[in-house]
């Protein structure tokens, strides 16, 4: 049908995108760390080939309108939606949830809300919904279970992303993750607050003066308020104390404010 058809064009269109490192070298006298065939490496692999729209694209609100975003070098092919609900925690929960649903076993994937309560793919899928009041959540049979998730344009899977991104935040991830030292792609920086922020680790190039000893440039990326494009910032410097400093965010990100997604552990 159409649907089927437009997204065989979206696939096709992707397929020949400019790619994440294409556009993005590592930066002069820097080497893109090594990604190993492990379970572990595959969302940073997956990140390195995201498609990026062409040179000069816009960044977008969700309702269509440009946003001033003057420190965007590139725009990511990924959509925003049309609620003001993908914003920069939740750019970085989806971008992490597409690869999921792709590569692992989409049943397992979950996230918590700011009210501590786990919002689970599976539940969706079988055709439950949460019913919130206020600070109470409960779950309610609201349609038929389906088998399977068929990938990041079934209509369940789009549905619970949209409840995650209205309930979950800069404040949640941290149930969601654990605290990292050496920054590696898929990594986010959490500043935790209202308004917070977070950047996703998009890629990590290193120069090694000797096993132990190395500088390192991470690629970021960020989506932000309101609800936009996912846009690529560029290479920065980190700092194993001081973190890494952006100018679309007036306070530096510091080391201990690097988190990893758990589930990403799983085989």
């Amino acid at each position: 049908g159409a649907a089927s058809a437009a997204s065989a064009a979206s696939a096709a269109s992707a397929a020949s995108a400019e790619t994440l490192a294409a556009r993005f070298p590592a930066p002069d006298g820097f080497t893109r760390t090594s990604l190993s065939a492990k379970a572990t490496d595959g969302y940073a692999r997956h990140l390195r080939t995201l498609p990026l729209l062409p040179v000069g694209s816009p960044v977008l609100a969700f309702d269509g309108r440009p946003v001033h975003a003057p420190w965007a070098k590139a725009v990511v092919d990924v959509d925003v939606g049309t609620r003001d609900l993908q914003q920069c925690a939740d750019s970085g929960i989806r971008l992490f949830a597409d690869w999921y649903v792709r590569h692992r076993d989409p049943d397992a994937l979950h996230f918590h809300a700011t009210s501590g309560d786990d919002l689970s793919l599976k539940r969706f899928r079988l055709g439950e919904r949460p019913v919130v009041k206020g600070s109470k959540v409960t779950w309610a049979k609201r349609g038929a279970p389906q088998a399977r998730i068929a990938g990041i344009d079934d209509g369940v899977y789009r549905s619970f992303l949209q409840t995650v991104f209205m309930y979950a935040g800069s404040a949640s991830l941290r149930l969601d993750t654990k605290a990292a030292t050496v920054p590696a792609g898929g990594d986010l920086f959490v500043r935790p607050g209202s308004p917070g922020h977070v950047l996703v680790v998009l890629d990590v190039a290193e120069a090694c003066s000797s096993p132990k000893t190395c500088e390192r440039q991470l690629l970021l990326g960020q989506g932000f308020m309101p609800a936009q494009s996912f846009h690529v910032l560029g290479w920065y410097h980190f700092d194993d104390v001081d973190g890494v400093k952006v100018p679309s965010w007036p306070e530096p990100f510091d080391a201990k404010t690097l988190r990893r997604f758990t589930l990403n552990t799983n085989p």
